[in-house]
C-alpha cells in the first residue's frame, strides 16, 4: 500500500467541500487516496500530478508524484456548483462524460469478451490433450505433456488478462452510475 501525506490546502478544502473537521480530514484523505483509482495525469510546473477517483466515497483527489494529496473535490463538484458553470455547459459536460464512459466501457467489454473466448478455447485444448494423455504411449506422453505445459501457461496469462479487464469494466460501470 502506498504511503500518502496530506497538504494543508487539501485539509482546508476537505473541511470546506466535504464537511469534515480539521481533525478528521487528514486521516480521511489518506483513506480516500488508498481506495482511489487513477483517472488521468496532470502536467504541472511543480512536478507530476495525477487525478484519482474514489468511487465508494465519491471524491476526486489530486495527488502529487511523491504521494502528497494536494486537493480534494466531491466527484461531481463542477456539476454541483451552479456558480461554476451555466446549466447548458453542465448538461453538455454531463452528456459528453457519459458518452465517453460508455464508449470506454464498451471497448473494454469487447476486449474482455475476446479474452474470455481465447481462455475457453485454450481450456478446451487442454481438456482434449488430457484425454489424449490417457491412451498415449510413453513417447507420445512426453510431447503431449510439453504441449500441455505451454497451454497451461497461456491459459494462466489469459485468465489474468480477463480478470484485469473485468475489473476495469466494473470500475467504468461504477463511474458511469452518477450519469445515468
Amino acid at each position: 500500500m502506498n504511503k500518502y501525506s496530506v497538504s494543508r490546502l487539501a485539509v482546508k478544502n476537505a473541511v470546506a467541500r466535504l464537511g469534515l473537521t480539521n481533525v478528521q480530514a487528514p486521516n480521511a484523505l489518506i483513506k480516500y487516496a488508498q481506495g482511489s483509482s487513477f483517472v488521468w495525469s496532470l502536467e504541472s510546473t511543480s512536478g507530476n500530478q495525477a487525478v484519482y477517483d474514489n468511487y465508494n466515497e465519491r471524491v476526486r483527489l489530486v495527488i502529487a508524484e511523491n504521494g502528497t494529496v494536494l486537493d480534494v473535490f466531491p466527484i461531481d463538484f463542477a456539476l454541483q456548483t451552479p456558480s461554476n458553470l451555466s446549466e447548458d455547459v453542465r448538461q453538455s459536460l454531463k452528456e459528453s462524460t457519459k458518452e465517453t464512459l460508455i464508449a470506454k466501457r464498451d471497448e473494454t467489454h469487447r476486449k474482455w469478451c475476446e479474452a474470455e473466448l481465447a481462455f475457453h478455447e485454450t481450456s478446451y485444448e487442454i481438456a482434449k490433450l488430457r484425454l489424449e494423455l490417457i491412451d498415449a504411449s510413453t513417447g507420445e506422453a512426453a510431447a503431449l505433456n510439453s504441449r500441455l505445459a505451454d497451454l497451461c501457461a497461456d491459459n494462466k496469462r489469459l485468465h489474468e488478462d480477463r480478470s484485469a479487464l473485468r475489473k476495469e469494466r466494473t470500475e467504468l460501470e461504477r463511474a458511469l452510475v452518477p450519469y445515468i
